[in-house]
């Protein structure tokens, strides 16, 4: 499966018949070995011969989105070849399942969600049961904010697969959007009986237990979080805002230097790291609230005013009063 907000969308790697075996086998087993350029090039020169092999699209695309590349610009390409080789593919058997998932995971990958229900769709349709498809639609539905169409989905998948962790991971995170905190609280805690050294699971059941105001076990599971992952930034972040509700300013602010150096790239730390300074500290809160700006200049304005609100005690009572204790 494939990553979509921590969500995969999963493609299906086919075996060949025919005349033509030997030479797909080349192509899997330079797969299986980690040579995907080496098993593209065999593939090709058997799409060459039969422009009609089904089997060799599919893999071939597959591996144009797994090959690994240098810039964002090389993977964008990649994957317009993996797009026209599932398109073939169904045009090729157009009644099989398998490539319209791979096309849909794709544009699920690339952002396309309402062109990945449509294609996940044709999937579920031909193979009612196709448990991936679910999945992946699932996720489709959810990046599209459909999240009643999303739990649908995940619910259909549980009944044929009950032991799949992310379909857990991606339902629980579906039920804490849509506010059904107890049963996102079931689905994380489940997942951390499927995976009990899976800091992510740690993590998502304690922004459960915040939004329901469990704040010493929200704590305790991003501790346990940190000892299965010490390098969890978003571990840090929690764990310094909690710190901070119970009046341990220097230790919430040492947390949020330790987000910082693991992830100097994450815009709310500095926006919280600044709304917690900006009583005491107004001018390192503002600088804080600088890089914000910086690193996510579509939100300046929100900033911007936060940096005005320095300027007087008043305003950055507001600020503290306004991030910490909401009306």
């Amino acid at each position: 499966m494939k990553k979509i907000l921590g969500l995969f969308a999963a493609v299906l790697l086919l075996a060949a018949c025919g005349t033509e075996k030997k030479t797909f086998k080349q192509a899997q087993l330079a797969a299986s070995k980690g040579n995907f350029t080496q098993a593209i090039q065999i593939y090709s020169r058997l799409i060459k011969r039969n422009p009609n092999h089904y089997a060799a699209l599919i893999n071939r695309g597959v591996l144009w989105e797994r090959l690994p590349v240098k810039d964002a610009k090389e993977r964008a390409k990649n994957r317009s070849y993996a797009e026209a080789d599932y398109l073939r593919a169904i045009e090729v058997n157009p009644a099989v399942a398998e490539p319209y998932n791979n096309l849909g995971a794709l544009y699920v990958d690339t952002g396309r969600n309402a062109d990945a229900v449509v294609y996940l769709s044709e999937a579920i349709a031909r193979s009612p049961k196709y448990f991936t498809a679910l999945m992946n639609r699932a996720i489709a539905y959810y990046r599209q904010g459909r999240t009643t169409a999303a739990l649908q989905d995940f619910n259909s998948a549980l009944k044929l697969r009950d032991d799949e962790p992310l379909l857990f991971l991606n339902r629980g995170l579906a039920y804490f959007d849509s506010g059904m905190y107890d049963a996102a609280l079931d689905d994380f805690s489940y997942l951390i009986h499927l995976r009990p050294n899976d800091a992510r699971a740690y993590l998502e059941r304690a922004r459960v237990f915040i939004r329901m105001g469990y704040p010493a076990n929200a704590y305790a599971d991003l501790e346990e979080a940190v000892s299965i992952k010490p390098t969890y930034a978003l571990a840090y972040y929690y764990m310094g805002d909690l710190l901070f509700r119970k009046g341990e300013t220097d230790q919430a602010l040492g947390m949020l230097v330790r987000s910082k150096e693991l992830a100097n790239q994450y815009v709310p730390t500095y926006e919280l790291m600044g709304d917690m300074l900006a009583l005491e500290d107004p001018v390192s809160a503002t600088a804080n609230y600088m890089v914000a700006k910086k690193l996510d200049p579509k939100n300046a304005r929100r900033y911007d005013a936060k940096i005005r609100l320095m300027r007087t005690e008043e305003g950055r009572e507001r600020v503290l009063a306004n991030r910490f204790f909401p009306r």
